[in-house]
Parts: C-alpha cells; sequence; structure tokens
C-alpha cells in the first residue's frame, strides 16, 4: 500500500478531524454532549420536609404519634373500644337469630291454627321456617270434669308421633320455645289421656266453638256489624 504523505495522522480519540466540515463537527460534537449527559447521573432534588408527612399535605394538623414505627400500622393509638360484648345472648337478637340457640334441642312450637308441634330444632333460615326431628303432635281438650273435680286438671293432652322429618313455615309460627328437660314429663296444668279419648274431646269441643261462632256472626250481621276476623271457622 504506497504512503500518502498529505494525509494528516489520526486524530485522538472522541476529537473530530479537523478537515471536516464544520456542520459536520458540531454535530458530532452535539451528539458526545448527549451521550455524556445520558451517562452522568441526574441530581436527585431533596424534597423538602413536611410538617404533615403522612396525608399528603391533604391536612395542615401533624400526623399522630409513632408508637413503633417498624410495625405495619404502629402509629395508631389502639384498637377501638367494642361496642358490643362478642358473645350476645338470644334476646339480644330481634330476627330468626333468636333460634341460634336453639338449634338441636327440644323445641314446643305453637302455630296459628292452635296446633302444637315437640321436637328437635335441626335447623332454620331467615325467614324463621324450622326443621323438626322426632317430632311429635300434641293434641289437647278442654277436661270435663273440671272444674267441678278439685283434683281434675283443667286440660287433657296426648303426644302423636310423626314419621320422618317435620317442615313448619316461619309465618305460622306463633310461639317457638325450649322445652325443660327435668319437667317434660309432668307438665304443670294438664294430664295425659288415651288418644281417642282426646280426639274424640277435641272434635266435639271445636264443633261447639263452630256452632258458637256461627251464631255470633248471624247476630252481628243483623245489627250491621261485620264478623271479625277469627269469628268463622
Amino acid at each position: 500500500m504506497a504512503y500518502n504523505p498529505n494525509s494528516h495522522p489520526a486524530s485522538s480519540a472522541g476529537a473530530p478531524p479537523q478537515h471536516a466540515a464544520p456542520d459536520f463537527n458540531a454535530m458530532l460534537q452535539r451528539s458526545l454532549q448527549q451521550q455524556q449527559q445520558q451517562q452522568a447521573p441526574e441530581p436527585v432534588a431533596e424534597a423538602p420536609a413536611n410538617p404533615a408527612a403522612g396525608y399528603g399535605g391533604v391536612y395542615s394538623a401533624t400526623p399522630p404519634p409513632q408508637l413503633n414505627p417498624n410495625v405495619l400500622g404502629g402509629g395508631r393509638a389502639g384498637p377501638p373500644q367494642p361496642i358490643l360484648p362478642v358473645e350476645l345472648p338470644p334476646q339480644a337478637f330481634l330476627t330468626s337469630a333468636m333460634l341460634l340457640d336453639m338449634v338441636d334441642k327440644k323445641v314446643d312450637v305453637l302455630l296459628r291454627d292452635e296446633k302444637e308441634y315437640i321436637g328437635i330444632l335441626r335447623s332454620y333460615d331467615q325467614f324463621a321456617n324450622l326443621v323438626l326431628t322426632e317430632c311429635y303432635e300434641r293434641i289437647g281438650a278442654l277436661n270435663p270434669a273440671y272444674p267441678e273435680d278439685s283434683a281434675a286438671t283443667k286440660w287433657l293432652i296426648c303426644d302423636v308421633k310423626l314419621p320422618g322429618i317435620m317442615t313448619v313455615r316461619g309465618e305460622n309460627v306463633t310461639i317457638c320455645a325450649t322445652v325443660d328437660l327435668d319437667r317434660e314429663d309432668s307438665p304443670k296444668g294438664v294430664q295425659f289421656a288415651e288418644e281417642k279419648e282426646v280426639r274424640a274431646l277435641a272434635a266435639s269441643q271445636r264443633a261447639e266453638k263452630k256452632s258458637s261462632d256461627d251464631s255470633r256472626a248471624k247476630l252481628l250481621k243483623k245489627r250491621g256489624i261485620e264478623p271479625g276476623f277469627g269469628m268463622q271457622g
């Protein structure tokens, strides 16, 4: 390769050649300056101290004292005081949650049509629909010997075993209460009798009541008064 004496020696790294055009040299210098600026770390400006740290400057009040800043939530003064006790008695509820304490216990359920069922409450829902197992229907009738016989009780009752599971609609329930297991064999004011006798007395008493209600309703209609709920049927 022939040597050209007019050729210029190689320039140092990073320096533009002298014979280059002025526009090209200026463009190269700008490119080098941009690369240096990108490689150099940018100074981080320190934020001024905020007297309302922790609130983002929204509130002017100072934050609460840090009880334990190393623990998450340590700046809180403490847990709020409970308004109600942890365990509430059944009387504190005003809905079907009152039945919570009666689950798996023997209950006595009185319906609007005066029917009575005794069984173990297994489940319920928000509408107070009840599910009973080992259920009995208690049939009662007025004792015809009462009150002439001082030793006679006012009511004669009998319990009839019902097969399977008993479901009771909550809208038909008048009373639902637990049974005292120590006194269920000898309830106060009643006497156990034969099923046939109690059913016959109950049927005759219902017929008498219906006849009396019909007579009363007719008398009220003659006087221009409509009989109220429960007068008929």
